[in-house]
């Protein structure tokens, strides 16, 4: 009965889904989970040119509505080797490719603007069928109830029409291709366990069989699997398939199924009737860290977040590690905060943020503000350049992380310990992040062991890190480095006035030039000066800006 209730309510739904898709002539379809393709509704598709040329356009519909800039799109399509030609050549495809969208929509749908240095593919999310697959698969996991769960990963599911980046070559295609197919698989996954959930083990036989010939060594497929056949009353065929995944994964990785594998199996021989695919989600639900610090808004930075967006793959067809370099103060740890917030979405398996002291722990308390005089010393016309007073020793609570103790940490995080057993702590780490969707992000990293530890990173994930001296890491790969310096006088102005008022600021010009002068135009130090200010709403920005030429009022 299920079974065709099923089948006629994923019907009504795909009846719904396709009228409301045809039923506007300014939609816009972005195929990428199948053949590249790009049309407007009721419409053939839009001629998008060349092999490479489709690639570029395949490029920013992965990213749509994001910056990507020119540097990535050659990396991409050339990899380590670009021809002198590739930026020429970019600029080339790009010009074609307005070109066609243009013609082929009509004027509406997808336009492709430069921006920030880059370019962007702006485009109703919904529009593009990888989005699409996205949204209803998140709409799929917080369903309130079984049954809707289940249409809407059938839902999210039909919109694969083949294999993904289909007529693409290359590694980035290929890499790229890899990382959707998981998607895909975890969809499915996701859906069987909701069906089985429901009684729909008969049904799913076929599908499981075909999903555990293709994907063998995944624990979640095989237990979906041994489940259905266990239901169907084909218990031996069950233990089969656990004998045959324990065969693999002990020749392939030296390791035993998952203990919730174990323990279904055990429950499948002792005849348990009421076996599931898998416990309650408070049993095997891993860790999901999310660990970033409250972000804050950096003013000035646009185009830097833009690049850090533009990262996409190293030489190695692998995301980079993307490298936020500047002086202390510039405001390395606000930005890597805030471009961690704003993709935080994509990284479902966790964000974790390792503070790593790599700067030492700098005595703080009466350190003179950047363009200050010293007491006694004669006034200037220009701000004098003052050393910071030398750093105090570092307590040993604040001494930096060891590369084994990051490791560890990144590890305890997501709820895993690194067995007693173990003789290699680095390669076990690397097996547990290798497929996870996660963001680390390494604040003033003190060495490259402590980032080596961590790589290659998870292949679906991100590394981010922060230091005063990108040197530091030399030899490592696939680094993406965003080297930051000071604002400018006109960011620096908005800064004070996003803390202190467009009102106040504009009050006092002279104050607030003194005072950006004295601060170098560094945002911690304008951060540290704004909130002396905003404690004290009478006080004159004038008399501040002496106050802190003088020494009168520390920094920090």
């Amino acid at each position: 009965m299920f079974v065709r209730q099923y089948e006629v309510d994923r019907v009504g739904a795909q009846r719904s889904e396709t009228a409301h898709t045809r039923g506007s002539g300014s939609v816009v379809l972005v195929q990428l989970l199948g053949p590249v393709e790009y049309r407007a509704a009721g419409e053939s598709p839009v001629e998008l040119g060349q092999a490479r040329q489709r690639c570029i356009f395949a490029m920013l519909a992965v990213s749509a509505n994001e910056v990507v800039m020119p540097d990535e799109l050659i990396d991409r399509a050339w990899g380590a080797e670009p021809p002198q030609s590739a930026r020429n050549m970019i600029h080339s495809y790009i010009s074609r490719l307005r070109g066609a969208l243009e013609n082929g929509g009509g004027g509406a749908g997808a336009t492709l603007r430069r921006r920030n240095g880059g370019y962007t593919l702006e485009v109703d999310p919904d529009s593009v069928d990888l989005r699409r697959f996205r949204r209803i698969v998140a709409a799929a996991r917080g369903a309130a109830d079984t049954r809707t769960s289940v249409l809407l990963f059938r839902e999210a599911l039909d919109a694969w029409q083949g294999r993904a980046l289909g007529g693409l070559k290359g590694e980035w295609a290929e890499r790229t291709r890899r990382l959707l197919e998981r998607e895909r698989v975890s969809a499915l996954v996701a859906c069987h366990e909701a069906e089985l959930r429901l009684g729909n083990h008969l049904g799913l036989l076929d599908e499981l069989h075909s999903l555990a010939d293709q994907h063998a060594d995944n624990e979640l497929v095989i237990r979906n699997l041994m489940t259905a056949l266990h239901r169907s009353g084909r218990r031996a065929e069950a233990v089969e398939a656990f004998d045959a995944l324990r065969r693999r994964l002990a020749d392939r990785l030296g390791v035993d199924p998952a203990p919730q594998t174990r323990e279904l199996y055990a429950r499948i021989l002792r005849g348990d009737t009421e076996v599931v695919a898998v416990p309650s989600a408070a049993e095997v639900a891993p860790t999901v860290p999310r660990q970033l610090p409250r972000g804050i808004r950096c003013v000035g930075r646009e185009q830097e977040l833009a690049m850090l967006d533009g990262f996409v793959t190293a030489d190695d067809g692998r995301p980079p590690t993307r490298v936020i370099e500047g002086p202390s103060g510039i405001g390395k740890t606000a930005l890597a905060v805030q471009w961690a917030h704003r993709v935080a979405h994509r990284f479902p398996d966790g964000q974790i943020f390792v503070a790593l002291h790599g700067s030492g722990a700098e005595g703080r308390q009466g350190r003179a503000w950047p363009g200050a005089r010293t007491t006694g010393a004669p006034r200037q016309d220009g701000p004098p350049a003052v050393p910071l007073p030398a750093p105090r020793a570092v307590p040993a609570r604040e001494r930096a992380p060891s590369a084994d103790d990051v490791l560890r940490f990144v590890l305890r995080s997501l709820g895993v310990t690194v067995p007693r057993t173990e003789s290699d702590p680095v390669a076990f780490g690397q097996r547990v992040l290798r497929e996870l969707k996660l963001l680390v992000v390494l604040d003033d990293l003190a060495s490259a062991d402590q980032l080596a530890a961590l790589l290659p990173g998870p292949s679906a994930g991100a590394l981010l890190v922060t230091t005063r001296d990108a040197g530091r890491l030399d030899g490592l790969g696939g680094l993406r480095a965003v080297r930051l310096r000071e604002l400018s006088a006109q960011q620096a102005r908005r800064m004070l006035a996003g803390i202190l008022g467009e009102r106040r600021v504009a009050a006092e010009p002279e104050g607030v030039a003194r005072i950006i002068e004295l601060c170098r135009r560094t945002p911690r130090a304008l951060s540290e000066a704004a909130e002396h200010a905003l404690v004290r709403p009478c006080l004159p920005l004038a008399d501040l800006a002496e106050a802190m030429a003088a020494g009168a009022v520390g920094a920090g």
